[in-house]
């Protein structure tokens, strides 16, 4: 296999791990503990884990789906609680939370998705990269979007502003799937290097 093949497919099989661990947590929570890989997660720092900002797999009993973990009514949720809890239950379906917040889930879903996409857009054996300016138009929605609610929860602007998670996904989004057209190249170079 050609080495940029080789980069390539690495990226793919790494971000087909991270998404499906992403989906295996709740999923498995329903029938085990999985408190310790929430807290080796948290621990780590790969994410706060804000309940009022993740997405959850729900079950009433009749099947899974992925919705909000809570309420988006843009009311900031404070404490140390909300990072802490799991498991929420919403008209009698229970639910538990993604390992990751909607917007790090937007992030590494979009960097599966366009990397699925990226070989119907440039060649794999290509080594350039994209102009910079690209990526960081790319990074302007999530920068304001979490800057303007960080900003906002420690009280240095004089309005409050929580985001919703359907903007943390689609920003999350935008910067992932725009990451995707860098890192793979980025890696393909690394890797090709003789």
């Amino acid at each position: 296999m050609e080495r940029a093949h080789f980069a390539y497919a690495a990226y793919i099989v790494l971000f087909l791990i991270i998404n499906a661990f992403f989906f295996a947590v709740p999923l498995l929570a329903f029938t085990q503990d999985m408190g310790g890989v929430y807290k080796l997660v948290r621990d780590l720092g790969i994410c706060h884990q804000k309940l009022s900002r993740s997405l959850c797999v729900f079950n009433d009993g009749k099947g899974y789906w992925v919705a909000d973990c809570t309420a988006q009514d843009g009311s900031f949720v404070g404490g140390a609680t909300d990072r802490l809890e799991e498991r929420v239950v919403v008209d009698g379906a229970v639910g538990y939370k993604m390992p990751v917040c909607a917007r790090d889930f937007g992030i590494y879903g979009a960097m599966l998705l366009a990397g699925l996409a990226y070989p119907f857009f440039r060649k794999l054996d290509g080594k350039e990269l994209s102009p910079a300016i690209w990526l960081i138009l790319a990074m302007v929605p999530i920068g304001l979007d979490g800057g303007i609610q960080l900003l906002s929860d420690l009280h240095w602007v004089p309005f409050a502003y929580e985001s919703t998670n359907m903007i943390r996904l689609l920003t999350g989004a935008i910067a992932g799937g725009v990451a995707a057209f860098y890192a793979i190249p980025l890696l393909i170079n690394l890797i090709s290097k003789e």
